[in-house]
């Protein structure tokens, strides 16, 4: 072999060890990074090479560059089930249930019937709202392997969302966390998350206690019980923080739960100090971003109003009508009929901000619906005019804005009367969205009812940090915020045969020149 050619493998073999070992840190951002100056790896090392590449992505929530990156492992190594698995798994995080099905289906055939393989074939059932028969992979995953930590999440949720009982949803897993102690603890923070969305967060947080009476220091309980803790008592919540920091104090979930329960218990200048602490690690994170304006805030430091800038940064106008419709309320018809076809689950994922509703996700440009493909289109306008009025500038917004755009996951949610969405923020997103379909008779009033309201944390804090900005939703309106910034709805009334349908997505930067500072937008706010 040439020597260049060995100096390319020996290279291309050192990446790789930076690779494996920024994953095993978790750090799959720098992970990926080390492999950017390397884009056709020798024969050789492909199949490491592309293997943790699509890792990498997997772990950043880059679905569609995992599926790349795999398809390259299988091209390498065509008869390598792991290769087709991981494809398959990437395919379906992708929202490509259909393929995913049928990579799946092929390692099964070949005889790779795992747990590993059910479990990743019920996820593509699931993207397919193939409930029934989804139920039934995910539990011949577990009926393989009960510690399979994923698979139990995911029956969990499946039953929650199709029950509404926590205890239906609760059998696997109680029958796995007496079985199975090394899992317990994982196990004991998925039943925990579904009391936590039948909206008992005591009942939450005694599960977690519960295990911790057996595994004083396990750290995900720990962080969960932390967490928990937070929605009604910032003590407790404070003292589980400082527990898993003594065991984890380099955690990142651990150090953001410490800085919320200093929140909760009125200690702005601690909680200042651990936002500033995850700012140095990831300064884009809303997480962080989220921290820091709320400890401004409640030590009276005006620097707060440079990241809850709702006037400049808070922006609503109406779609535009797609090509093939008359009109918005003919588009709007068409889209809301289509949505509503899709909404089959009777409650609200485990883990979600919304309280008495649905969810499903959308992948427009591979749906089978006119109406749906044509959303992107619709909502163009309004992101580009929302980038150019943002302009540039230090701050999180502007520093990222390139005045190019993609977008980044996509749902519809339909809420029935009464239901809400808890304060939230994307932690991972730039640019957060809702636009609005079809609403009730009540949203029309001017009590508040159904609107947009931003600035209130998920958790009571000391003192008390109320919504300062409302948003009056109107059918076809689309508003577009940071998403570091807190949001929520206010509980409507309402008939049963009436809902909220409305499609949310978040927005990332993609690469092209920085957009020009412009005079601001007009926005039709209430």
């Amino acid at each position: 072999m040439p020597q260049h050619a060995n100096q390319e493998l020996e290279a291309f073999r050192m990446a790789c060890a930076s690779v494996r070992a920024c994953l095993a840190r978790g750090q799959a951002r720098s992970a990926l990074d080390a492999l950017q100056n390397f884009t056709a790896p020798p024969r050789a090392i492909a199949a490491e090479y592309w293997m943790l590449r699509g890792h990498a992505c997997m772990a950043l929530g880059l679905a569609s560059d995992a599926v790349h990156a795999f398809r390259e492992w299988l091209r390498v190594e065509p008869e390598s089930p792991d290769a087709r698995l991981r494809l398959a798994a990437a395919l379906a995080d992708d929202g490509q249930g259909r393929a995913a099905e049928a990579e799946v289906r092929r390692c099964l055939q070949d005889g790779e019937r795992s747990a590993n393989a059910l479990f990743i074939l019920g996820r593509a059932l699931m993207d397919q709202r193939r409930f029934e028969e989804a139920e039934t992979c995910l539990r011949d995953a577990i009926g393989l392997d009960p510690t399979q930590i994923t698979a139990q999440h995911n029956l969990s949720e499946l039953v929650w969302m199709r029950t509404g009982d926590v205890a239906a949803a609760s059998v696997e897993l109680d029958r796995a966390l007496y079985a199975h102690p090394a899992v317990a603890g994982a196990l004991r923070v998925a039943k925990a998350r579904l009391w936590l969305a039948a909206q008992q967060p005591e009942r939450a947080l005694a599960e977690l206690e519960s295990g911790l009476a057996d595994a004083a220091d396990d750290p995900g309980l720990l962080r969960a019980a932390a967490g928990m803790a937070l929605q009604f008592d910032g003590a407790r919540a404070l003292a589980y923080a400082r527990r898993a920091l003594r065991v984890i104090p380099n955690d990142w979930d651990a150090i953001a739960v410490f800085g919320n329960a200093l929140l909760a218990t009125g200690d702005a200048g601690g909680a200042l100090a651990a936002a500033d602490r995850l700012c140095a690690r990831d300064p884009d994170h809303g997480e962080a971003l989220a921290m820091r304006a709320d400890a401004l805030r409640m030590a009276g430091d005006p620097r707060y109003r440079a990241l809850f800038d709702y006037t400049h940064l808070v922006h609503a106008e109406r779609i535009e009508v797609p090509k093939g419709w008359p009109s918005l309320t003919a588009y709007l018809g068409d889209l809301g009929q289509a949505l509503d076809a899709l909404h089959g689950a009777r409650i609200h994922p485990v883990a979600n901000s919304l309280r008495g509703g649905s969810q499903v996700a959308l992948v427009p440009e591979r749906s089978d619906v006119a109406a749906i493909r044509a959303f992107p289109q619709a909502i163009d306008g309004a992101i580009g005019r929302y980038l150019r009025a943002l302009g540039t500038g230090p701050d999180p917004m502007r520093r990222r804005n390139t005045g190019a755009y993609r977008l980044n996951g996509m749902w519809s949610v339909r809420l029935r009367a009464n239901g809400f969405h808890v304060n939230h923020y994307h932690p991972k997103g730039w640019i957060s969205s809702s636009c609005y379909l079809r609403l009730p008779a009540a949203v029309a009033g001017c009590d508040g009812e159904g609107w947009l309201r931003f600035g209130e944390p998920a958790f009571p804090t000391v003192p008390a940090l109320p919504a300062e900005y409302f948003l009056k939703p109107e059918p076809g309106l689309l508003a577009l915020f940071p998403s570091y910034l807190w949001h929520g709805t206010v509980p409507f009334p309402g008939s049963v045969a009436e809902s909220r349908l409305t499609i949310a997505f978040d927005v990332v930067p993609a690469a092209g020149r920085p957009a020009p500072s412009v005079p601001d937008f007009t926005r039709i706010v209430s």
